[in-house]
């Protein structure tokens, strides 16, 4: 761990604790190493409008750093009603927001990774059900299967992104595959490149690039 020996500890620390460590990040590193510099520094923040998001704007805003934000969600109310208030946050502190991302709205997996039950939890067929398959119709066994995760209010995010008139940058779906890769820091979209998944993982780091091109050095 950065700050613990132990991972499984919590980092205790107080507002300007927490703020001096994010100027020291901002201000105080040497990010270049030993390149030219980075492509991009992507900060990654939990939800809220807390003081860490006032200064690691305000800190950015100085260096002349802030290209935008991208505001990820997911599609129920609870989760969309604080994205409203991030979206505001960005409007009063003049971040651009770059685009909405749906995250986790869809579940999404091969039809032969799940798990059949008749009328009970306890009542497993899917050895039955996977056995029938593979003996009457075998191609749908490596058909990918989805389904709605969360409720979606109203429009979801994308009617959201319309609404405070930013662009909807599309959706990734909650995969387990995925989370495998994250689990073990492997690059997904290299081992899984017919995956939806690594579809819109693809187009949204292409949203990315488009949007905010690195300018090459000579």
């Amino acid at each position: 761990s950065f700050l613990l020996q132990d991972s499984n500890q919590a980092v205790v620390w107080r507002g300007p604790r927490k703020n001096a460590l994010i100027q020291q990040f901002l201000t105080e590193t040497d990010w270049t190493g030993d390149t030219n510099g980075l492509d991009y520094l992507i900060v990654d923040t939990p939800p809220g409008t807390s003081d860490e998001h006032i200064s690691t704007v305000q800190y950015l805003q100085k260096a002349g750093a802030v290209s935008g934000a991208i505001v990820v969600t997911t599609p129920e109310e609870v989760s969309m009603a604080d994205v409203r208030k991030e979206l505001n946050f960005c409007q009063k502190t003049k971040v651009p927001v770059l685009g909405i991302v749906e995250n986790m709205g869809t579940y999404c997996t091969k039809l032969s990774n799940l798990k059949f039950h008749k009328n009970s939890l306890d009542d497993n067929c899917t050895d039955e059900l996977l056995n029938l398959l593979r003996e009457k119709c075998p191609e749908a066994l490596e058909c990918m299967v989805s389904a709605n995760v969360f409720p979606t209010s109203g429009n979801g995010p994308k009617g959201m992104a319309e609404q405070y008139g930013v662009p909807h940058w599309g959706s990734i779906p909650l995969d387990p595959e995925l989370l495998k890769a994250c689990e073990v820091g492997a690059c997904f979209v290299e081992s899984n490149p017919q995956s939806p998944t690594s579809e819109s993982l693809n187009s949204l780091a292409g949203k990315i690039t488009k949007t905010l091109p690195v300018e090459e050095v000579e």
